[in-house]
């Protein structure tokens, strides 16, 4: 999946580093290790050269092909998933990405266990929209399995024409059979933080990535929310793979007083660095609870450790993804790039959490779908019955719910009432934008609404 100017860049590259070793400058390029690093390259120079010359199949001994087994071969060797070559296309979209725009179906993908893996779906893609979740195991792309697939080569397949469609086929803990998603691609424009105000006085922001414009959008709705009388806030980093490294330690910034943020340390002096709260907090009286699963990942990593280590705030939901090593992206001569594992990352406790992730405060778990709900919410879209009761009810009342839950019996379907009030809101919503917050249906989000509201009962029976 890489391509031609990779190769012909990285050969360019090991020829000169003959040259240049056989030149004398030798200390300069390989310090301490000059002459055995001299040796191997002299080897590969020799294997590369009988290849070429003495395999008996003239047509897969071409320069590029062998190069290209080489540098795959030696970024695998590493045995980090992160560590990746970028072609110039795909460096150019990463850019793009960053800056909060780009194609795709909406989905942040890395490699687990050595498949295809959703780190977590991006809210109000089509991805999301289709019912991935964080943990899916992409074993097939268009009928082509993904064993052995780095995150490019599956990102490479997954992009494509905006309005075209590929089917992912999945594996998801828990359920027995494969599952397939069909979507159609689209411009995924990133609104990274999305705000409301909850039960009159809680504020709610969704961050759902760390991009170049976050922590400024996080700081205009932080104030927006104040002036309309926001006493605790809730932070929701669920499902948010990460991002740049500097937003979300910004956005750590404006919600500390003081103390350490994040530690990363690398293999030299020059990558390691620790980060530390100003005394230029936002918000230093308010109440926080930050919600986490399983797709929170990286950033929303540093940000929902720095809160719980220095004592900010409390954690709810699951236990995180564990992405704690930092990533260097470097632009190539050809407008490549390649993104190396430089550091891991410690939160202010001194912990790492890679591979590990984040404990929370408060577990609470999601609403689980077990395999005969999955079967039984296909069966109820072949027979309309979610579709017709909302066309039937433009607003329902418990005695109509009720009816329908009996409808769904006497057609042998069994489905928790909580799933099927999701299913009626999925199709109100299908043709408008989402409601941003369902507080009858996301359990995690409750629970942490009914810990603000006890806060501040009691807050006020303090000041009372």
């Amino acid at each position: 999946m890489k391509n031609k100017e990779r190769l012909i860049w990285i050969f360019l590259v090991l020829v000169l580093l003959i040259i240049t070793t056989a030149s004398g400058l030798n200390n300069w390029i390989f310090a301490g290790d000059t002459e055995r690093t001299y040796e191997n390259l002299k080897l590969f120079n020799e294997i590369f050269n009988l290849l070429r010359t003495e395999y008996y199949d003239e047509s897969k001994v071409e320069p590029d092909r062998l190069i290209k087994g080489a540098v795959d071969g030696m970024i695998e060797s590493l045995e980090d998933p992160h560590t990746d070559y970028m072609s110039k296309e795909f460096f150019g979209e990463l850019q793009t990405e960053t800056r909060g725009e780009f194609g795709g179906v909406g989905i942040v993908i890395g490699v687990r266990d050595k498949w295809i893996t959703v780190i977590s779906p991006i809210a109000d893609t089509p991805a999301a929209r289709v019912g991935m979740k964080a943990g899916d195991k992409i074993i097939e792309i268009d009928g082509e399995s993904t064993e052995g697939f780095t995150t490019t080569d599956a990102v490479n397949m997954i992009r494509g024409e905006v309005g075209t469609s590929l089917t992912l086929t999945v594996k998801r803990e828990g359920v027995s059979q494969p599952l397939q998603f069909t979507i159609t691609r689209g411009v995924i424009k990133l609104e990274t933080v999305k705000s409301t105000i909850v039960d009159d006085h809680i504020g709610y922001f969704r961050i759902s990535q760390f991009s170049e414009p976050t922590a400024e959008a996080f700081r205009v709705q932080i104030g927006d929310l104040k002036s309309q009388g926001m006493d605790s806030i809730i932070l929701d980093l669920r499902n948010n793979p990460g991002g740049l490294l500097s937003s979300a330690i910004e956005i750590a910034d404006m919600l500390l007083i003081d103390g350490n943020i994040v530690s990363i340390k690398g293999r030299n002096k020059s990558q390691s660095q620790v980060y530390k709260a100003h005394e230029r907090t936002y918000i230093p009286d308010l109440p926080i609870i930050v919600l986490v699963n399983k797709g929170s990942a990286s950033g929303s990593e540093i940000l929902a450790g720095a809160i719980k280590d220095n004592k900010r705030g409390i954690l709810v939901g699951e236990t995180t993804f564990g992405k704690g090593s930092v990533q260097t992206v470097r632009e190539l001569p050809d407008g490549s790039g390649i993104k190396i594992t430089t550091a891991l990352y410690y939160t202010p406790s001194g912990a790492s959490i890679h591979e590990v992730g984040i404990e929370p405060d408060e577990v609470v778990k999601d609403v689980e779908v077990t395999q005969e709900e999955i079967d039984a919410i296909k069966k109820l879209e072949e027979l309309g019955l979610i579709k017709t009761f909302v066309q039937e009810h433009e607003s329902y009342t418990d005695t109509d719910f009720e009816t329908l839950m009996n409808q769904l019996a006497q057609n042998s379907i069994e489905i928790k009432p909580i799933i099927v009030r999701r299913l009626i809101k999925n199709e109100q919503e299908a043709d408008r934008m989402p409601d941003l917050i369902d507080l009858d249906y996301d359990v995690q989000l409750k629970h942490a609404v009914n810990m603000l509201k006890s806060v501040n009962r009691l807050l006020k029976t303090k000041v009372s």
